[in-house]
């Protein structure tokens, strides 16, 4: 009882300094079903073996979703097709209620930095829910071994709610893992010397780890360990945590790791993430009462950080269904997108945080439409144009790195009277009911990834 004690007391102690970083992995995904509930992963298993045509028997427990690509693929079939059908299936879960463990982690707000091992959004959507009243103001980061996403330079001095998916993020693209050879290949890229993540390695460091049903094999799991400490499990003098059924029930593992770590790995008894997940909550809201699943206000700091380097939608109002369509395109290409729903009246507090955004962003959109003809100069919009095309007029870009970017998603004629000469001068895009193409897309996520080049010093 002493012991478990203390287990809790010095966790709850890291937390409150925000030394804790979550690896969340697929256990803490449940979904309803009419017998009670299910995990996601088995669920998307299922769903992707009836749309491919794969026999869905004898599935391991932990590895279905890899089992059916491995079968579709070793049929004859191309790879491809899989995160192509993947995509298709998995979008129909984004309807799905955000899972209570979840949102129970999400809502201990001394945790800024997450981890996840899927390549679904729900555990982005939990900490907007928890924190945000479900609009997108989390930091999301995916990385493979084609696209290296790291952390920007602010991350330890700015209160940003992150996650960062090490195997990838959901797309029609293969740019997140599926099989068990991907989980390798994403692995071996995030230690290797040219794909290093530096500065989350760094932001690491000085942290304890908290696995939370990852479902990685034996040996997956010691070596996520191993990389995201950076040094020998011997040799670290802080503790890590694990909250993992399948590593719990491995007591051939759990051993090699409590002698590895000197004993600086502590394992939660019952091993059940979801159980493990509710006791914290239970007991942090026993200490901090005041914090349980309240949201920021709209304008915090934390809730309008843009994070150097995103994307920036300007929109009128009138045409938010459409825009999300538009930021949901980017979002699915890797693209961090600056996206505001609720079109936030401007003040003098807030309009210095916005032109502070403006300027670090790598890309601005000004999505141009009928509403957007409009002589009233008190339109939110409005001022996000002129602070954009300031920006353009006191800083050179070549055609490589492009800065405005208009789109016109109705009938309006670029050339309109009322829209400013400066979007009719530079390349801009037709997307009808702004609907993204393929060529927009790719367009700019070159221009995306020059400026994010630039920030890291590659270019």
């Amino acid at each position: 009882m002493a012991e478990l004690t203390r287990f809790w007391d010095q966790l709850l102690r890291l937390i409150e300094d925000d030394k804790v970083v979550p690896v969340v992995g697929q256990d803490l995904l449940t979904i309803p079903e009419t017998s009670g509930q299910t995990h996601l992963y088995p669920y998307l298993a299922s769903e992707l073996a009836t749309y491919l045509d794969v026999a869905p028997d004898n599935l391991p427990q932990g590895l279905e979703l890899s089992e059916v690509a491995s079968r579709f693929i070793e049929a004859g079939n191309s790879r491809p097709e899989v995160y192509a059908a993947l995509r298709t299936v998995a979008t129909k879960t984004e309807a799905f209620p955000i899972p209570e463990p979840l949102l129970k982690l999400a809502a201990i707000r001394p945790i800024s930095l997450f981890l996840s091992t899927t390549f679904d959004s729900t555990l982005t959507r939990a900490v907007d829910e928890a924190r945000f009243d479900g609009q997108r103001r989390t930091r999301v980061l995916a990385h493979a071994p084609s696209d290296m996403q790291d952390l920007p330079d602010d991350t330890g001095t700015v209160a940003v709610p992150t996650v960062v998916h090490l195997m990838g993020k959901l797309s029609a693209m293969p740019t997140y893992a599926v099989t068990q050879d991907d989980v390798i290949e994403f692995l071996h890229s995030l230690q290797s010397d040219t794909r290093r993540l530096t500065r989350l390695f760094d932001e690491l460091r000085g942290r304890s780890l908290l696995l939370l049903g990852t479902r990685f094999a034996g040996s997956l799991t010691t070596f996520l360990l191993r990389m995201l400490k950076t040094q020998p499990l011997f040799s670290d003098l802080k503790s890590d945590y694990v909250a993992d059924d399948s590593v719990a029930r491995d007591q051939a593992l759990v051993l090699f790791l409590r002698r590895a770590s000197g004993k600086k790995i502590k394992f939660f008894p019952a091993g059940d993430s979801v159980s493990f997940v509710n006791e914290l909550h239970a007991k942090w809201m026993a200490r901090h009462p005041a914090t349980d699943l309240a949201t920021s206000t709209p304008d915090s700091a934390a809730a309008f950080e843009f994070g150097a380097g995103a994307v920036f939608l300007s929109y009128a109002s009138e045409d938010a269904a459409m825009v999300d369509g538009l930021r949901a395109a980017l979002d699915d290409a890797g693209m961090r997108v600056f996206f505001d729903k609720r079109q936030l009246k401007a003040g003098n507090s807030w309009e210095a945080k916005l032109r502070r955004g403006i300027d670090e962003c790598s890309l601005f959109i000004p999505v141009i439409s009928s509403n957007t003809v409009t002589t009233e100069p008190d339109r939110f919009f409005r001022k996000e144009w002129r602070i954009a095309i300031e920006r353009a007029k006191h800083k050179s870009f070549n055609p490589d790195t492009a800065f405005l970017l208009p789109v016109v998603i109705d009938g309006l004629s670029i050339a309109h009277p009322e829209l400013p000469l400066e979007f009719g001068a530079v390349q801009w895009e037709a997307l009808p009911g702004g609907s993204a193409t393929t060529k927009f897309v790719d367009r700019v996520r070159q221009l995306y990834r020059r400026h994010q080049a630039a920030l890291a010093g590659l270019a």
